[in-house]
């Protein structure tokens, strides 16, 4: 198929456009130019389209001859997004509709949305979370991803325009960027290969649900050729792990103890995120491989090698 990718030079974008290719799949990927993977993936035999995601002429253009929109791309983060909400609507939202007018017109015949399984069903009901859980975000991004959730449903309804929704977890592994805002495993292995001080907010307690970007890939592709009607999944591991967690397993792959500051709790942080992927693994035929110690050594592999593939 012919497929765009529509964030595709970053951190999960340039792994999935690395499987469509190799999966056979004509690949156009369109991010910002200085999306750090595009090199990469024009070696690779990815067609760069670059521009800026709300200007319509740019992805007026990316979207000729595409059968399927993958929609990755986000202008914000869960723990900023509070900040400035209508700069989340404006620039997320509105922009997805846009993007959805033009594909429709250009003859899309699917897109396939990332959605955030860790931020749109809020403080849960029970564990492991079902995707029939409420839905009542508390940040400003989880709010965004489901209003183009249900836009997904609405263009299905009166274009027929398909769709499908990959609600997934906390990602992580190889190219995933270091940041203090998203990316707990990066954050705290890049504070462990230089033995820096890690803050840890709240008592460590808070528990989340880590997949493996490799597993996270793998679901993308069976969403491109699955055609039933069920249209959101959850991907995740399907289990919980909580922040002190994470460091234990940290300290087993880079053989030292953290440094840990205990800071105040976020304010925004459920205290508890784990998913039920069983709806994944019986339709998509999906499960996930990759446990969290084999993945927080592969991540910390790549960062220790300091390569940029």
């Amino acid at each position: 198929m012919r497929c765009l990718v529509v964030g595709g030079g970053g951190f999960i974008g340039s792994h999935l456009s690395e499987g469509l290719l190799n999966s056979g799949h004509a690949v156009t990927v369109f991010d910002r130019e200085e999306s750090r993977y595009l090199p990469l993936l024009k070696e690779a035999g990815a067609e760069l389209s670059l521009g800026d995601y709300l200007n319509d002429g740019n992805i007026k253009r990316a979207l000729e001859d595409q059968d399927v929109v993958f929609h990755l791309l986000s202008t914000t983060v869960p723990q900023t997004s509070n900040n400035d909400p209508g700069f989340d609507v404006e620039t997320n939202v509105l922009g997805t509709l846009r993007m959805l007018d033009l594909a429709r017109v250009a003859g899309v015949k699917k897109v396939i949305f990332s959605s955030s399984g860790g931020t749109v069903y809020g403080i849960p009901q029970g564990i492991p979370i079902k995707e029939n859980h409420p839905t009542d975000p508390t940040s400003s991004y989880g709010i965004t991803k489901l209003m183009i959730e249900k836009f997904l449903y609405l263009y299905w309804t009166l274009y027929r325009l398909d769709y499908c929704i990959l609600r997934i977890s906390n990602a992580y592994g190889e190219r995933q960027p270091v940041s203090d805002t998203q990316g707990v495993i990066s954050s705290f292995l890049s504070k462990a290969l230089r033995h820096e001080e890690i803050s840890l907010w709240g008592d460590g307690s808070v528990i989340r649900d880590y997949v493996y970007v490799g597993d996270i890939v793998n679901a993308f592709l069976k969403a491109l050729t699955y055609n039933g009607s069920t249209k959101v999944f959850n991907i995740g591991a399907g289990e919980g792990h909580s922040l002190n967690d994470i460091i234990e397993i940290i300290e087993g792959v880079v053989k030292h103890p953290l440094q840990v500051n205990r800071t105040p709790a976020r304010v925004f942080d459920v205290p508890l995120n784990v998913l039920d992927v069983s709806s994944a693994m019986a339709h998509l035929g999906w499960d996930p491989k990759v446990g969290l110690f084999e993945g927080v050594a592969r991540q910390y592999a790549w960062m220790k090698s300091g390569k940029s593939r």
